[in-house]
């Protein structure tokens, strides 16, 4: 599973790890924006929940998460992963702008930050935005699940609202 910009709300987040859950789902891949800047009155929530699923957890730091680094699991700028022999990499999209994503050496980019969901190739690249699970953007709060098959962006009613088939 894919989720970005939780910006505090522990509501949708325990929504979203429900359906993690229930998929069966491995790994949790976190593209930042945990918290909101500044005082956010669900921080200790929001730590004490994904701290429970640290050894499920991979995680790349969003702009408004610079004080939680070393509170955390480990937090890089960007996190690189394997999944079906591609290369994948995870970032926030607040450090880069599109040119530098299309520099990334990467099969799959996993990018948050905008809170609008989205699946698009571009130059053999595959650019993924789960969206956000608050705070959304879009019609939707939105999150992703990635398996062999297939990445699908979905709302948190579990319902797929974009597929895309990996070859």
């Amino acid at each position: 599973m894919v989720i970005s910009d939780i910006h505090g709300d522990t509501y949708n987040l325990n929504k979203a790890i429900s359906i993690y859950y229930k998929e069966g789902c491995k790994k949790l891949l976190l593209l930042g924006d945990l918290f909101n800047y500044g005082a956010d009155l669900n921080r200790n929530d929001i730590i004490n929940r994904l701290n429970m699923m640290k050894d499920d957890i991979i995680a790349c730091i969003g702009n408004c998460d610079s004080d939680i680094r070393n509170i955390l699991f480990d937090m890089p700028d960007e996190n690189e992963i394997k999944l079906n022999k591609k290369k994948v990499v995870i970032t926030h999209g607040h450090l880069t702008s599109s040119k530098d994503l299309l520099k990334i050496k990467a099969d799959i980019i996993f990018v948050g930050h905008t809170h609008i969901p989205g699946i698009e190739k571009v130059d053999k690249k595959l650019f993924v935005n789960p969206g956000s699970i608050s705070k959304t953007r879009s019609s939707d709060n939105t999150f992703a699940i990635v398996d062999e098959k297939s990445i699908t962006i979905r709302n948190l009613d579990n319902v797929i609202l974009q597929e895309y088939k990996l070859k």
